[in-house]
């Protein structure tokens, strides 16, 4: 588990997150990502679980993958 504060803006950007703290934390409260456990609160500080940002990103990638192969095939179908 590699723990970053969502205020650590610099070490967020360097992987990959290009949000502001104030977006992490509505995302928190709206329960976004919160079951794939993006977030960690230890003590009264709120962090981001680097391993779980790395296995959403890969997940959601792979929806975008299959929803263009589905849009593709869509194409070809009105094409011919």
């Amino acid at each position: 588990m590699r723990l970053v504060s969502i205020y650590n803006q610099e070490e967020l950007r360097k992987h990959g997150l290009l949000v502001k703290p104030e977006t992490l934390r509505i995302w928190k409260c709206k329960g976004k990502f919160v079951k794939d456990g993006l977030f960690v609160k230890l003590g009264h500080r709120l962090l981001i679980d680097l391993d779980a940002l790395e296995r959403i990103l890969k997940r959601e990638q792979q929806k975008m993958v299959e929803l263009g192969k589905r849009m593709h095939r869509a194409g070809q179908g009105k094409a011919g």
